[in-house]
């Protein structure tokens, strides 16, 4: 668990919380230890050039997944902006 500031869900909807597509909490800490954000929002093409570069250093084999649960962007929409920044990054690091 990467934070412990959650509280269980209520089993009122109307006082549950998104966190991301489907899934809720009971509210938000003020200052949580990570948010649900497209990649991209939250780290930039050179943050990710950087990542990618040192995963290749490691083994040019590596595979990337995108786990989109941020609940501002629909599915696609979403998906379409961590991979635009993936690819971004990847032509940036040559890899």
């Amino acid at each position: 668990m990467l934070d412990t500031a959650f509280d269980p869900v209520p089993e009122d909807p109307a006082q549950r919380t998104p966190t991301g597509i489907g899934h809720y909490c009971s509210t938000w800490p003020e200052d949580p230890a990570w948010r649900f954000v497209a990649l991209g929002e939250g780290h930039d093409v050179d943050y990710w050039t950087r990542f990618l570069t040192a995963l290749a250093a490691v083994s040019p084999d590596l595979s990337v997944n995108i786990e989109h649960e941020d609940a501002a962007f629909g599915k696609v929409e979403g998906l379409e902006r961590g991979a635009r920044t993936l690819l971004a990054a990847a032509e940036a690091a040559g890899v």
